[in-house]
């Protein structure tokens, strides 16, 4: 997802705000300073500054600039505790360690994190978390998990980032990955290996996550864009990872998009078990790049998130509301196709039997 001029101008004034490089009352610079720098039109410039003007961190004077703003709604030194609360389902080697990112980013504005799983936030009463924290970070696995405590966060207005999966009814900003784009990129990748007949296989679950669904949605969308009629149906029963072997040989799939790495790396096996050869008989494309999609035989071809900036944008948009009260939008992070050896030209795929 490509971010506008004018946005990226804000926010990098926006972060020299929030740490302090430029100071309050200190004079930004003007707008035709701004189209110089960033080599765009002085709308574009003007444009950046009436966001920081509409978000209270300047205060804008006609004939003599915009300076930064005082913001009175922000907390003084002794009414903060300086801590953030990071909850992860899940250990930082299982999937990615967004802490590479996040800690640093806080770090600047005098933050630690304590980091700990979904049983905190189960045991432990929001009036406690609202007096020991600042902020949260939360990793939900299901989105209906805990929302009595995350509704009751929201109605104190408490700052919580949402990480990977958006919680509808709730006032929560989310950074995630560009699933849909990640879809379609996957997709694409085999389309132009010369692949027709391109599955996307999920667990046999009977609920899947956002993420799933928006690769999904991606994968369809790449088969439209190329006039490619087969697909397989949104979590059809007769294409899951539970039936994958039938489902390959009656298919006549050449190439399939899994909906993570873990779905992947065990197909992958259980297909090698039967006989197939991997990429020579079928090609897979995982998500997520997890530590194993490199280590696999072969080594597999997935979509990479980023972590590491998900983490340092978990942490900016944090900061942001902790530091001018004003909740910021979505973020979706960009993600990149890692070609292994798992996937191969159709040119070169022996014929299914």
């Amino acid at each position: 997802m490509v971010v506008p001029l004018y946005q990226k101008i804000s926010e990098d004034l926006k972060d020299q705000i929030l740490t302090h490089k430029i100071e309050v009352g200190e004079k930004l610079p003007t707008e035709l300073e701004l189209s110089e720098t960033y080599h765009v039109s002085r709308i574009t410039a003007k444009r950046a500054l009436n966001e920081l003007e509409q978000i209270g961190l300047v205060s804008r004077t006609r004939g003599k600039g915009s300076f930064v703003k005082k913001n009175s709604e922000k907390k003084t030194l002794s009414q903060t505790t300086k801590q953030i609360l990071f909850i992860l389902p899940f250990g930082e080697s299982t999937f990615g360690d967004f802490t590479v990112g996040l800690i640093p980013y806080v770090k600047q504005f005098g933050y630690t994190v304590f980091i700990t799983n979904g049983d905190y936030l189960r045991e432990t009463p929001v009036k406690t978390i609202a007096e020991t924290f600042d902020g949260l970070v939360f990793y939900p696995l299901n989105t209906d998990e805990f929302l009595d405590a995350l509704f009751e966060l929201s109605t104190i207005k408490f700052p919580v980032v949402l990480l990977d999966k958006k919680i509808y009814g709730l006032d929560f900003p989310c950074v995630m990955s560009d699933n849909k784009a990640g879809g379609f990129l996957a997709t694409q990748a085999l389309i132009d290996a010369g692949h027709t007949r391109i599955g996307f296989i999920m667990s046999d679950e009977i609920h899947h996550p956002q993420t799933t669904r928006n690769r999904y949605l991606g994968y369809i969308d790449a088969l439209n864009h190329s006039s490619i009629d087969f697909h397989t149906p949104y979590n059809d029963p007769a294409s899951n990872a539970r039936v994958i072997v039938d489902y390959v040989k009656t298919s006549g799939l050449t190439g399939m998009i899994c909906e993570n790495d873990l779905i992947a790396l065990g197909l992958m096996t259980e297909l090698q078990n039967a006989g197939f050869h991997i990429p020579n008989d079928l090609s897979i494309v995982g998500f997520d790049d997890i530590q194993a999609a490199g280590l696999s035989n072969p080594p597999l071809t997935t979509i990479a998130q980023d972590f590491n900036r998900i983490g340092a944008e978990a942490g900016r948009v944090l900061m942001t509301w902790i530091e001018t009260g004003v909740i910021p939008d979505d973020t979706y992070i960009s993600v990149q196709l890692m070609m292994r050896q798992s996937t191969s030209s159709i040119t070169t795929n022996t014929t299914l039997k």
